[in-house]
C-alpha cells in the first residue's frame, strides 16, 4: 500500500514540473498474452473426474486505448480489448473436451499521468476502469450462451514519448471477470500484458486575442 501511495504522490507531483497532458488526445493501439488463472475452476474439473490437461493459461490479446487529457495529469480513456484461449478437459474414455473462451469489451475510466518523470518523454501512469464485457465460451459436450458481463480493471504503465507525435510503451492490465460452465463457475478475466503504441494529437497552440485598435 505504501509503494502505490508513493506512485501516486510521484505521478501527481510530476505535473508542477512538466508541461502535462492538459489538452493531449492519445490514441495507443498494441496486443501481447493474456495470462488466465484459474485454480477454482481446475479444482472442480478434477475433482468431477475430468482434469484439466497442463498447458498455456492464456492467450494472445489485443488492446486499443484512446485518451483526453482533462488537466495537467488526469486523463478520460475509453479501451477496447479482445483476447481468447483455449484448453482441454481429459474425459473418462480418453478423449477430450475441447474449450474455447473469448473476450471483447470496452473499458471507461481514467489515468493518472506523469510527464517527464526521471527523463524527459518517460510518461508512467495508473488507471482504473470499468466496462461491459463479452463472454462467449463455446465447448464440445455442452451450449453455454454468450453472457454480458460487468468487468473491472486496474492498470499501470508507461509510455515514452519520444517526439510530439509517437511514443512507445508497456501496459498491464488486470481485470476482474467471472462467467458460468457445466462444471462451476470460470475466470475470464486476468492479467494482460501489452506492447504499445502511441500516436498523441497536441493541442493548438494558444494565440493571443486579436483587439482591434480604434
Amino acid at each position: 500500500m505504501k509503494k502505490l501511495w508513493l506512485c501516486v504522490v510521484l505521478l501527481g507531483s510530476s505535473a508542477a514540473f512538466a508541461e502535462g497532458i492538459d489538452g493531449w488526445g492519445r490514441v495507443s493501439v498494441g496486443g501481447g498474452f493474456r495470462w488466465v488463472p484459474n485454480w477454482w475452476f481446475f479444482d472442480k474439473a478434477e475433482a468431477a473426474g475430468t482434469p484439466v490437461i497442463p498447458g498455456i493459461n492464456g492467450g494472445p490479446e489485443a488492446t486499443a486505448s484512446f485518451g483526453y487529457g482533462v488537466s495537467r495529469n488526469i486523463e478520460l480513456s475509453i479501451d477496447l480489448l479482445g483476447s481468447f484461449e483455449t484448453f482441454s478437459l481429459a474425459l473418462p474414455d480418453g478423449q477430450r473436451d475441447e474449450y474455447t473462451s473469448a473476450i471483447y469489451g470496452a473499458q471507461l475510466g481514467g489515468r493518472l499521468v506523469g510527464t517527464d518523470v526521471f527523463f524527459k518523454g518517460f510518461m508512467p501512469y495508473l488507471a482504473l476502469q470499468a466496462g461491459p464485457l463479452l463472454s462467449n465460451i463455446s465447448v464440445k459436450s455442452a451450449q453455454i450462451p454468450e453472457r454480458v458481463l460487468l468487468a473491472l480493471s486496474a492498470s499501470g504503465g508507461f509510455n515514452y514519448r519520444f517526439s510530439d507525435k509517437y511514443g512507445v510503451g508497456i501496459d498491464v492490465r488486470y481485470v476482474y471477470a467471472r462467467s458460468n460452465t457445466p462444471i462451476s463457475g470460470i475466470n475470464v478475466g486476468g492479467v494482460l500484458f501489452s506492447a504499445m503504441f502511441t500516436f498523441y494529437f497536441p493541442p493548438a497552440p494558444k494565440r493571443d486575442l486579436d483587439v482591434p485598435g480604434f
